[in-house]
């Protein structure tokens, strides 16, 4: 009998791709069998199986672990580095961040390029990381949130030099005749 991993219910179906009970995804390479222990006292020394009877192996199937390119991408088209942070790359992403930041203080094309590249990038790393190419680093919560409360203030600090700056050229000169 197979056993999910994730919930530890049987499953019902030993070829599912999918629990039933949570939904957890499948993979029917990646099983493990485990053999009933031994109970202590159970049968004579010499015996051939000192299993209990009517025990059968059980076998957990590993969920295989994919991130979803899209959802990748997706993350880096609504806040520049954070496909690459849902990817487990948490130093690429500020990096991204910081890239298109000052790309649009520059000029906006640069900033949109930067921007591009990160969509691209995100959406790359995580199809290398499903063909195995690359090691699997799982997404962690915690640099998410720490990634967006750190951009949003690093948006909000670059949107007031923009307003002060604005200020200082285009107002003060009115002040001035």
């Amino acid at each position: 009998m197979k056993y999910c991993p994730e919930c530890g219910k049987p499953l019902a179906n030993e070829t599912a791709n999918f629990c039933d009970n949570c939904g957890a995804k499948l993979a029917a390479a990646a099983t493990i069998t485990v053999e009933p222990q031994p109970q202590p006292g159970a049968g004579a020394a010499g015996s051939a199986s000192s299993a209990p009877a009517g025990s059968e192996p059980v076998t957990l199937v590993q969920p295989v672990e994919e991130k979803s390119s899209f959802v990748a991408a997706l993350c880096s088209l609504i806040l520049p580095g954070l496909g690459q942070v849902y990817d487990g790359k948490l130093e690429r992403g500020f990096l991204i961040l910081i890239g298109t930041v000052i790309g649009f203080f520059i000029f906006i094309i640069p900033g949109l390029l930067v921007w591009a590249f990160g969509i691209y990038d995100a959406y790359t790393i995580a199809l290398q990381m499903n063909k195995k190419e690359i090691p699997f680093l799982p997404t962690n919560t915690g640099h998410v949130i720490l990634f967006i409360l750190l951009a949003l203030f690093i948006v909000v600090v670059a949107a007031v030099i923009a307003a002060l700056l604005a200020f200082a050229l285009f107002v003060s000169p009115l002040y001035a005749l």
